[in-house]
Order: structure tokens, then sequence, then C-alpha cells
């Protein structure tokens, strides 16, 4: 009250008298009455009462109009007022409202990265730019975006609400471009329940097609009400948009995009969703890994991209809900390259070089029910089943020698040990799709029919590539270096396999085949291999600059390939959409074939299931026990994808390595041993001699190596009735023939982290031993037993 009583003592009470134009204080009198008296008025002569002068005390309503200081204050509103809240009121009701809100005190374990995979180095300026925000610390990620992101739409308009279907048109809420600069034009966005089960969310641009997802099944149109989704999609105009999936049953949140960033152009599409909890498995084959559940400590990343060394292309994840135990399945159809980031929130980010944002929910609840629902609506059932005889054993190998292919077979057929097929890899097929090499290869024909006279199965490699143009009558489906109407030899994408000059089909052939199959020596079974598509010429692409790439293949993403813009006529399509999808459609060139005969169908750069008809062999591994534990992991994931006869080359294909391990020497026969144990009671099991690696059939290890792998082989072929009985199962019920624990035991929460235990089936759980034993005597191995009735037989 100082202030108040200084105020009022001092300008409202205070008379004033000049005295040469300065304004004098008079110090305040003390209170007595005043008589009145009679003066005299100079100007006008008249005497004139002086009446007493009355003090009043000044009021809240004087201080706030008077004082000189409050009127500085409003001054300061009113500016504040006309130059930006109205402007800003105006412009939010008219829905051009693009103020950068949000800010950057977001905690760490919260944040989304922006602008991964820049083709720019990423500094503090040029992530400023982009309107994101930077740490300059040791933390992860230094860019990320503010809170809430910049990178959002708006809603525009209610195009149907329906009681099965939510369509809504959006365009950019705050910035017109992407993080790189890319136009963001209007997009819409389709929420539609296909059936009970099945949820499609779907964000496309301008051009785009709604109808452009997968279905094997027919849209049935359920309505909301009838599934166990609880759909919540912003439908206010002007208002951010956002959609977010729950489980109706329990309210559990499944998808969820309204914590990071969307966006759609031409060359970029991000979408990222929340996710229940930590424990995901799936989304492989980016990358090889040793544990089978994701990380997402330290906002790790994997590239989606079939490549060598990592051909294989499946973007979908099983999750489960940690309070409830329930799960459920997430795939994003977009066939071009990929990155996936998992961020502590927990989050899944997708961040794609181009397509649509094509989403299926798939409810469960058991991981049954997921693996059910995603083969059985959007990849297609395993089916038909792979023949009898594919369960058994398999000799595959590599060799420019053919006496010693002969030898080893002898060998396996002189010791009695069980075998199905010889499957030749790469050289006999020579560098091109079709006829054997009879050049180089001339007993090829006789070798086939002594391996028929024993009983056994003949299976032959197929790479994609076609050694000339003429070979078959229509070369007008040859893919392009560029988008040309002619068909000159320059015109034609060309690369390098086997040290000889290729050129690479546009899928789909038709019937083109057919009239091969004497040539190829009518094998019962094909292995298509290097259909991601390779090419060892290591020569520079010039392909126009891409402003995304993802991350860990930035640098080669072309590396042992073809070149992104590569154009492919028979679908008015670049490479960099095809890619991913190259290997099933180099598949399909084969099953569309009508032989008539069942075929074993092996197909290495696998994508979609492999569309539910062929298996997949295994990556080339290194012979040590990092590789065998990578390699359990590669087989369960596949079983989730949808590929249920799927393998590893036992002990590997390459010599032992000991960077890995960080040991002073790997015990080879011994990891070997265990391998063989463990392969043996894989879906598809073989072993594989690389050209000028160690060999690794059972005849080329000591005597009593060969007794102990006999006798696993054996119990192979007498477990042949139940692996065909899951293989039955699978055709019928889309489950995974080799499961982790926790897909048997879902609400047993001490199985999510298992990677070194697998199910076969619902009755058979192997424990591997994958670790060297140094002692010559035992090695504890820990094993995790759920509930039940176990009978143990240690090996």
């Amino acid at each position: 009250m100082a202030f108040w009583k200084k105020w009022t003592e001092e300008v409202w009470l205070a008379p004033k008298e000049e005295d040469d134009g300065v304004v004098q204080k008079q110090p305040v009198q003390p209170k007595r009455k005043k008589k009145a008296k009679v003066v005299q008025q100079e100007d006008y002569g008249e005497p004139i009462e002086d009446v007493p002068i009355k003090k009043t005390k000044p009021t809240i309503k004087d201080y706030l109009l008077l004082d000189s200081r409050i009127r500085v204050f409003y001054v300061v509103v009113l500016c504040a007022f006309l130059g930006l809240i109205f402007p800003t009121a105006i412009s939010y009701y008219l829905g051009e409202y693009q103020a950068d809100l949000g800010n950057c005190n977001t905690p760490t374990l919260n944040r989304f990265e922006c602008m991964s995979g820049s083709s720019v180095a990423l500094t503090q300026s040029s992530c400023e730019a982009a309107g994101c925000c930077w740490d300059s610390g040791s933390g992860t990620p230094k860019c990320y975006h503010n809170n809430p992101t910049r990178y959002t739409y708006k809603v525009d308009d209610i195009v149907e609400d329906s009681d099965y279907k939510i369509i809504v048109d959006v365009s950019p809420e705050r910035r017109q471009t992407d993080m790189f600069g890319n136009t963001m034009p209007a997009a819409r966005v389709i929420v539609r329940a296909v059936n009970r089960d099945h949820l499609i969310v779907q964000m496309i641009a301008p051009g785009q097609y709604e109808d452009t997802f997968r279905l094997m099944t027919e849209d049935e149109r359920t309505p909301f009400s009838q599934t166990d989704f609880q759909v919540s999609v912003s439908m206010e105009k002007r208002k951010s948009f956002a959609v977010v999936v729950r489980r109706a049953s329990t309210g559990d949140v499944l998808f969820d995009t309204s914590y990071g960033p969307l966006a759609i152009t031409e060359e970029y599409v991000e979408m990222s969703t929340t996710v229940p909890s930590e424990y995901i498995y799936g989304l492989g084959q980016g990358e090889r890994r040793q544990s089978f559940k994701r990380n997402f400590v330290n906002y790790g990343k994997t590239a989606l991209h079939n490549r060598q060394g990592a051909d294989s292309y499946h973007p979908f994840f099983m999750a489960v809900s940690a309070g409830s135990g329930l799960f459920h399945g997430v795939f994003w159809d977009n066939s071009y390259p990929l990155e996936v980031q998992f961020s502590p929130v927990p989050a899944v980010s997708f961040r794609s070089m181009g397509g649509s944002g094509v989403f299926h929910l798939l409810a469960g609840s058991t991981p049954s029910a997921v693996s059910h629902q995603f083969t059985r609506d959007v990849i297609g059932l395993p089916n038909p089943l792979p023949p009898f005889w594919s369960l058994g054993f398999h000799l595959c190998r590599e060799n420019d020698d053919p006496t010693v292919g002969r030898k080893t077979l002898e060998q396996m057929l002189a010791s009695s040990i069980g075998f199905d097929s010889d499957c030749i890899d790469l050289r006999l097929s020579g560098p091109g799709m079709g006829a054997v090499d009879q050049q180089s290869f001339p007993q090829a024909a006789n070798d086939r029919e002594w391996l028929r006279n024993s009983g056994k199965k003949f299976i032959l490699a197929q790479p994609p590539h076609v050694l000339d143009i003429d070979q078959f009558p229509d070369n007008s489906w040859i893919l392009r270096n560029r988008a040309v109407n002619s068909s000159t030899a320059e015109d034609y994408e060309t690369g390098l396999r086997l040290e000889t000059a290729v050129h690479y089909p546009s899928y789909p052939l038709v019937n083109e085949l057919s009239d091969l199959y004497d040539s190829m020596l009518q094998p019962e079974g094909f292995n298509l291999i290097d259909n991601w598509p390779s090419n060892e010429n290591k020569s520079t692409c010039s392909d126009r600059p891409r402003t995304f790439t993802p991350e860990r293949i930035r640098s080669s993403i072309t590396n042992n390939t073809i070149c992104l813009d590569a154009f492919h006529p028979t679908q008015q399509l670049e490479h960099v959409a095809v890619h991913n999808h190259y290997g099933i459609q180099h598949l399909k060139a084969f099953v569309d074939q009508a032989y008539g005969y069942p075929f074993l169908y092996l197909n290495r750069a696998s994508a979609l299931g492999n569309l539910g008809r062929a298996g997949y062999p295994g990556d080339d591994y290194t012979a040590n026990w990092a590789s065998m534990k990578m390699a359990l992991v590669q087989v369960m994931e596949m079983g989730l994808f949808g590929v249920a006869l799927s393998g590893s080359p036992i002990c590997g294909v390459y010599n032992s390595s000991t960077i890995i391990d960080n040991l002073a020497e790997v015990k080879e026969e011994q990891l070997c041993t265990r391998w063989y144990q463990m392969g043996l009671l894989l879906p598809f099991a073989h072993s594989m001699t690389k050209l000028n690696h160690r060999a690794r059939s059972p005849v080329d290890w000591s005597l009593n190596t060969q007794r102990i792998l006999a006798s696993y082989i054996q119990l192979r072929y007498k477990l042949l009735s139940y692996f065909y009985t899951l293989f039955y199962e699978a055709s019928m019920q889309g489950t995974p023939v080799v499961r982790p624990l926790w897909y048997q035991f879902p609400r047993d929460n001490q199985t999510y982290l298992l990677s070194e235990q697998f199910m076969i089936g619902g009755s058979l759980m192997v424990c591997p031993v994958m670790v060297q034993d140094d002692t010559e005597t035992s090695i504890p191995i820990s094993i995790y037993f759920p509930s039940g009735t176990w009978l143990v037989n240690i090996e």
C-alpha cells in the first residue's frame, strides 16, 4: 500500500502552483477548519465568497484511468491484441492458421526424431530451419520434433461418416512442406472396418487411389460397433487431425497418431504410432539380431530394403498389451525403401521414400488369431502344402567342379545318412535364368538321371537375370534404364552376374518359361536366388537426388543391385517402387507356369509372406555362435510373417569368424554339431557348401560327429508326420510351424524376453545349446518351463 499512499499524496491531493513553469510540490498541511472570507477579485472588482476545499480520496476507478504507468500498459495490450491475437484468431477461423506452435522442452525419452535420413549433413542450423529442435548434448536424437510437432494436418472436410467407414480430407496445419522441403499437399484419410477383426487406416495424397491396399478376402463392410475396435477420428473442422484406435473390450490403445509427425509427399511418407508396450516382434529382416524382441533403447532404427545380407522385406509386427496380455498385429503395406525407428515413448515410426500410408490393424487377441487374420486377409494362407519330401534333409552346394558334388552324394548314399535332394546353388544354371549351362557342366544330364534313379530329388537354383534379350520373342518387358518408348540396346538396364552382362525382366512374365522346363533338367524344386535383384557392377548410379533415404543404407542403397531410377515398362513404375517386391514377382513368374507338378519353391528376396507359395532357405551366415542365435531369430520371425517353410543353412555358409564371439578359437566341429541339432528341428533343414569355403555336409566331419549327426537326421525323419500335420494347420490357420514360447503361452510374461528356446507346434519345446563348451565336460544352460507338464529329454 506504500505505492498507493504515495500516489494519492503526490498526484491527487497536492495543489499546483506555477513558478517559472516549474511545478512545485507543496507540503501537506495539518487538517483544520477554514472560515469563509470575502476576497476581492481583481478582474471584476466584485467580492466573491471563498468556500472550503473538500479533499476526496481517489477510487480504484480513478487509479485505473489516470495513472500514467497503467496507461502505458493499456497501450502495450492494445498493440498486442491488434498485431497478434486478433489476426491469429481471424486466420484460425478462416482455416489459415500457420503459427509455429510447440516447444522444445520435451523429455529425452518422449522425443520423435526429425530429419532422419536427410540427404544433407545434419547441423543445428539445418535442423532448426526445418522447424525442429536441436540438442547439442550427447543424447539421442540430436534433432527432434517440438511438442506438438509442426508436421501435422488439420481437418478440412468430412467426406463420409458411416457405420463402417470414415473419410476425412485434411491439409497441412502449420507447415506447407515436409522437413526436407517437399511440398505437402492436401491428403485424404480413410478408416474402414473390413470385418470384425480387421481395420484399415489409409492416408493418400492426390492422384493416389483408395483401394490400393491388399485384400485377399471380400470386404465385409462390418460396422465399427460389431468389431473389437473403438475408433476415434478428429471430426471438427480446422482442428488438428489424429486417429486413435482402442480395443473395445479392454480400452488398450492399439494405434495412435496423436504424438508423432504426419507427412505424405511425392518422395516422403512418415507416420508414427504409439504401441501399448515395448514387447513387439517382427519388422524384419533389416538387420541380424540375437534378440527376438525389438529394442526401444537409444532410438534404434532398421532399414527394410531387400538386399544382399538382408534379403527379406516384412513391415509387420505383433505387439502385446502388457496389462491385458492380449496381442494385435500391424502391417504397413508400402513397397518403397522403408525406415523403422523405435522410440522409448514407446512408439514406432515408419518412414518411406514414397507411396501411401496403408496400415492394416488386426485385433487378435491371441498370437495365433493374429496369424490367421494376417494370412487370411492380407498375404494369403500358405497353400498348397509343400511336397512331403521337402520336409526331409537336403544337401545344397555351390562349386565349379562337378566331380566334387557327385562324390559328396555318393558318400551320403554309402553312409546311409538320410537325405532327400541335391540342391544345386548358383553355378549350374549359369549367369541367367533358364537352361542349365551344358558347356560348363557337360555331365549335368547324366548326373540328373543318376540322382533320379537313386530316389533323390533335384532342386535347381534360378536367378531372375536374362542373359540374352532375344531369348524370348517379346522383349518389351525388359527393364529400361529410363522411361523411354524406344527399344534400342542402350535403353535396357544392364548389370553383371558371374562377370557376365545380364538384363532384368520387368515382371510379370506370362508363360515364358514353360518351354524351358526340359532344358532345366526337369527339377522338382526351384531355389530362386539373387532376386533382390543382384548386380556385381559397382559403378555409381546416376539417380536423381532423393531428399530422404533410410539412414542405415543412405550410402549403400544401390550396392549390389540396380539403380532406383530404372524403369519397369510393364508397370510404368520406377524401380524404387518395385524393388522390395521384385523377388515375389520373380516367384510368381514360376508359380504361374502350369507344370502340373507339386514343386518346392524357395524364394530368397521374400515379401508378403511369399504369397503363401514358397519357403525361405535362410540368409548366408558365418559359422559362429552369434550367427546361430541370429538364424533362430530369423526363422521364428519368418513364421510370424506367414512363411511356414523356413530354415537356415546349418553351420552357416562361410568359414568361422571370431570377430563377434571374442573367442580365441571357434571350435567349428562342436559348433556345427550343435547347429545340426537345432537346424534339423527347423521347418526347412539343409546344409550349404559355399564355393571356396569348408564343406558342411554330414560326411565332411569326423566319424564320431557323423554318427551324432546321423542320429539327429534319423530323429528328423521320425518327426515328419508331425511336421506335415503342422504344415496342414498352417495352410488352414496361418500359424507358424516353429514358434517363440510367448506364441504358445501368451499370458505368461516370463516368455516375452526368451529368444533361445522355441516350440515346434504346441507339443515340442526345443532348448538348443548355443554357447561354446571350453571345459570339455559340460556347460550349464538355463531353461524356462511355462506352467504345464513337461517330459524332459537332454542331449
